[in-house]
């Protein structure tokens, strides 16, 4: 029997670099066999760090027809990739037992030192290895806006070696060792192989794990030789002149030609390079170097945007900390309803860098909003992150106290979503979903329709619970509480504070359709790697 006090994440982390004994590869291989959660662990863990055998993937995976993979456009869906990307993670995940030896064996090739990016050692490396000029190096993870020269486009998700054009937007790659890239247009890149990439022009941050030690970008002027860090590199168009930011780590400098390292820059140093001769680089600017967590952001801004124009929405508070830290804005402003007052509840930071959300951690936290009027239908949608689930019920959102007409939506202590209207008479409820998990931002979506007498609640976009009943009742939320609950006598129990992060609300005048969640569920996700069960 295997012991429950098996540090699954350090046995994890070991195999990923590289460092993983026999004993801890027979051990992995028993827990695999032996435990489904383990199994559940592993594939998330791999999902987010994609230290995974790509090569053995694209061996085991079909390959996609050239007309199904055109160039990436802003009007492009992502679910399709989504799933093919998580679906190669689960094919790698059952044949993980028949491919650790593998994976041990490979690792143990690498150089100590990583090897200087120039012509001869790509040549090389084409040469040794049967098919490296066909096999994948990376994949995309994520983007906004993006779109590619017509002859300069990727196979869909797929990067394998040659030439890409970005002309607009912002992209992160994940190439095979774990290396991310993020490249910010207009920006030409080739990818040689892995661990090897050409920017001819354009901006790119680079963070390397040590499972990547060595990734290696070429330059006109000189190549950069990742040491296990996170830099932005910028490629002027006209002058070829290169200019490097370590933010953390280190970063060889070598000539492309020789070889010979030209300088070595830390933490908080920057060059420039102009054919092999060093100048005075720019100030820095960040914002020349976006994040990948800076894609999800710029994406729900330009939804932001277009939210504004419909005519249905009461209510869209995007939890962005105003001058009054007091006050949650309703971004609608005069069209729609009042601001919302915070008491107790604090500012923190929300799905990406940037982005504020307010943590309720005290039964005395809430933020009282106020839905005048009668509504037939209401959708009242959600991004919640739940550290706790400390009593039997855990509100969301409530009308204050309990009259006929009025809404709640919280989660049990199984964190399962409830709710509904205060309605005369019996009802129908069925559980059919999955309940929200503990510590991740989580989507969670009701929808009322007096007109249907019906209720549904989404997860993630997926239906996790409906109800229905069989009177008449129009719907009358009032003054409601945010992670909170104003009690009433006889109703019980009384105390529903939250224990989490609320990082936007949105209140339609309408029933939004299974298609309209899943759809929020896509402009606000976290980011591509983010699991939606």
């Amino acid at each position: 029997m295997i012991s429950e006090s098996v540090d699954l994440e350090g046995l994890f982390n070991r195999l990923a670099d590289g460092i993983a004994s026999e004993a801890d590869e027979q051990l992995l291989g028993e827990l695999l066999r032996a435990s489904p959660e383990t199994r559940r662990a592993y594939q998330e863990f791999m999902a987010l760090h994609s230290a995974l055998h790509w090569d053995y993937v694209a061996t085991a995976a079909p390959e996609p027809p050239a007309h199904s993979a055109p160039p990436l456009s802003r009007g492009d869906s992502h679910m399709g990739w989504i799933v093919s990307f998580m679906a190669g993670v689960t094919i790698a995940t059952v044949v993980v037992l028949g491919v650790l030896q593998s994976f041990r064996s490979t690792t143990a090739e690498k150089p100590e030192t990583p090897a200087v990016n120039n012509q001869r050692d790509k040549e090389d490396a084409t040469d040794q290895v049967p098919g490296a000029e066909d096999a994948i190096a990376a994949l995309l993870v994520d983007e906004v806006g993006a779109k590619f020269a017509a002859e300069r486009s990727p196979e869909g998700v797929q990067f394998r070696p040659g030439e890409y054009e970005l002309t607009k937007g912002v992209m992160h790659l994940r190439f095979a060792q774990g290396a991310d890239v993020v490249l910010a247009s207009p920006a030409r890149l080739e990818v040689t192989d892995a661990q090897h990439i050409r920017l001819a022009y354009g901006k790119i941050r680079i963070t390397a794990p040590p499972t990547a030690k060595g990734f290696t970008v070429a330059t006109p002027a000189a190549d950069y030789v990742d040491l296990g860090t996170e830099f932005g590199l910028r490629v002027d168009r006209r002058s070829g002149a290169s200019d490097l930011y370590v933010f953390d780590g280190q970063v060889n400098v070598a000539d492309p030609q020789s070889g010979k390292i030209l300088s070595e820059v830390t933490g908080g140093e920057s060059s420039r390079y102009v054919d092999g001769a060093i100048a005075a680089p720019p100030e820095l600017n960040e914002n020349d170097f976006p994040t990948s967590g800076a894609i999800g952001f710029q994406r729900w801004q330009q939804y932001e945007q277009e939210l504004r124009q419909d005519k249905s929405l009461l209510a869209f508070f995007p939890f962005r900390k105003a001058a009054d830290e007091s006050v949650l804005t309703n971004g609608l402003g005069e069209d729609g309803m009042a601001d919302g007052r915070i008491e107790g509840a604090r500012w923190t930071s929300g799905r990406w860098p940037g982005k504020d959300a307010l943590l309720f951690d005290r039964d005395t936290d809430f933020v009282e909003i106020d839905i005048p009027g009668e509504h037939q239908e209401l959708t009242i949608a959600a991004w919640v992150k739940v550290d706790r689930l400390d009593h039997v019920f855990n509100a969301i959102m409530n009308s204050n106290g309990y009259d006929l007409g009025d809404i709640h939506l919280q989660l049990t202590r199984q964190g399962i979503p409830r709710g509904g209207v205060a309605v005369v008479g019996k009802f129908e409820e069925t559980i059919v979903g999955n309940s929200v998990q503990m510590g991740r931002w989580t989507h969670v979506v009701s929808v009322l329709s007096a007109q249907s007498r019906s209720h549904q609640i989404y997860i993630n976009g997926a239906l996790a619970r409906e109800r229905r009943w069989q009177t008449d009742q129009v719907l009358q939320p009032g003054a409601c509480r945010i992670g909170n609950w104003l009690a009433v006598e006889d109703v019980g129990p009384t105390n529903r504070a939250l224990r989490g992060r609320v990082d936007e609300l949105a209140i339609w005048d309408r029933a939004l359709t299974e298609e309209d969640v899943k759809k929020l569920v896509e402009v606000g996700r976290p980011g591509m790697l983010w699991n939606e069960e």
